[in-house]
């Protein structure tokens, strides 16, 4: 696991992402629309590129979503994705 709380991979657990981020509950309540499950409820323990293949989601936008909360997260700003 990398500690630079900045750095996020694919195969971060949807846990690991929301203990370090915890807005980003909001971006994978966003994507249960089109999974069709509640994320949070059914991929707890699973990677962001088990997600996006399981539910077939777009993995390059929902890392893109995530960093941008990060990087808004990181400068102060409160817009989510």
């Amino acid at each position: 696991m990398n500690n630079d709380n900045r750095s996020l991979s694919p195969d971060m657990t949807l846990l690991e992402i929301m203990y370090r981020w915890r807005a980003s509950e909001a971006v994978f309540q966003a994507y249960e629309g089109q999974a069709g499950v509640c994320l949070r409820c059914q991929a707890l323990f699973d990677s962001l590129e088990e997600v996006a293949q399981k539910y077939r989601l777009d993995l390059q936008a929902l890392l893109a979503d995530l960093q941008r909360l990060i990087q808004n997260e990181s400068t102060g700003a409160s817009e989510v994705a």
